[in-house]
């Protein structure tokens, strides 16, 4: 049953300006707005709602400046819980729209297991910005960035960008591009590629069967996120009634957008050896977690299911994100992204719930886990952090920062 996201967000984790805050809800609600040179329209929308939610019960903190600090976890699911209990229209009025007409770029039929879409071409500009303190300086830093794989992509051309004062060493290898250079001043590097491939968002089907030694990869009980806790495995068994494993993938998915929330979460809060049970506790999940307590549930039953991730390739919200891939006998990797719960209003309009169910539109498939990641990198994350968004001309950044809002990378993406 769903329930509010009470206890997800603390006083500690109220850090981000509200102009930075202001910044993500425009790349929310606004990207079309934004592009088409309406910003400071939108922009007081975005104020006014901020307001509004405030004067219904949204916290923030304030420095001694008098300067307003939010929770960009508390912000986005109030916005939500407020939208599912009918007491505020914005992600009714602006979120869901948006989130639909971005799916509509690439218009394609409603699922279960619809036609693929046609091979597209796509070029992609990528900057990353590291931070580094002075903890790496005179050392040899290693920087990556992601790039397209093998299995959901074709034709695939890589021009690397080092700036002119950088002395770097590169490789690449599927999915990664590796820099390493000496740190010899405090500050920051920007590295980056353009890219083109060709790709619909799905990977071949090479073989009608799955190889003994992947299905066993994939049917593993433990992997990252990927927990199958006797919790799990109790849920899992409920799912009656269903003679194939496509009807059972399916009924954990109506019990995800039935039940439970998408949202935002703080990953310091969630218990790593059982966070498919943390989400079933707080009826709250993102994208990366509610994928994996999907693949969680579809291994329990003997579903062969795996993570990936990537840049979505819409023109102005490129975004950083996470999904599903159940595996079919003689069809192969079918995908299973929970943005249909936005796009469907919670689940509740029928006409959006299996929008992604068997078939996504088109993405920069850049890991699947667990034999392809971009890896680690001399930056560290620490313990609590936050992801925020910004629409930039021709596309959007995405900033990861420390509580204390210092920066840790930004990815700066643009699609053509």
């Amino acid at each position: 049953m769903r329930k509010a996201p009470a206890g997800l967000a603390e006083s500690r984790y109220r850090t981000v300006s509200e102009t930075e805050t202001v910044q993500t809800l425009l790349v929310a609600g606004f990207p079309y707005e934004v592009a088409s040179g309406r910003r400071v329209e939108a922009t007081s929308l975005v104020l006014a709602t901020l307001e509004d939610w405030i004067g219904s019960g949204l916290k923030f903190c304030q420095t001694p400046g008098g300067e307003r600090l939010f929770d960009p976890v508390e912000v986005f699911n109030y916005m939500k819980w407020e939208g599912l209990m009918g007491r505020d229209g914005f992600w009714a009025r602006h979120f869901i729209p948006t989130a639909r007409r971005l799916a509509h770029e690439f218009a394609r039929s409603n699922g279960p297991l619809p036609k693929p879409l046609d091979e597209k071409r796509f070029s992609v500009r990528l900057r990353r910005r590291f931070n580094f303190g002075r903890s790496v300086l005179h050392r040899n830093v290693r920087m990556r960035l992601p790039l397209p794989l093998a299995s959901h992509a074709r034709d695939i051309e890589v021009k690397p960008i080092v700036p002119d004062c950088m002395d770097a060493n590169l490789s690449q290898s599927n999915g990664r591009l590796e820099f390493r250079a000496d740190m010899k001043v405090p500050g920051s590097l920007i590295i980056g590629a353009d890219l083109s491939f060709t790709t619909n968002g799905i990977p071949q089907l090479t073989s009608d069967t799955l190889p003994p030694e992947q299905r066993e990869l994939y049917l593993r009980p433990v992997e990252g996120l990927i927990r199958v806790t006797p919790r799990i495995s109790t849920l899992a068994e409920t799912f009656t009634g269903a003679d194939s494993s496509l009807e059972v993938a399916l009924r954990a998915w109506d019990f995800l957008l039935d039940e439970l929330s998408c949202g935002m979460v703080h990953y310091d809060q969630i218990d790593p050896m059982a966070p498919g049970d943390w989400v079933l506790d707080n009826s709250w999940f993102d994208c990366q977690l509610g994928s994996s307590l999907f693949i969680a549930l579809c291994r329990a039953r003997g579903i062969p299911a795996r993570l990936v991730s990537g840049d979505m390739l819409y023109d102005f919200a490129p975004g950083l994100h996470y999904w599903a891939e159940i595996w079919q006998d003689g069809i192969g990797w079918l995908p299973f992204d929970l943005l249909c719960w936005d796009l469907s209003a919670g689940g509740r309009d029928t006409a959006w719930r299996m929008h992604f169910a068997g078939a996504v539109d088109y993405r920069m498939v850049t890991q699947c886990f667990p034999l392809d990641f971009t890896g680690s990198m001399t930056v560290r994350f620490p313990a609590a952090w936050h992801l925020l968004n910004a629409p930039i001309e021709g596309g959007m950044a995405i900033r990861f920062a420390g509580l204390d809002g210092e920066e840790i990378y930004t990815d700066e993406i643009v699609i053509s």
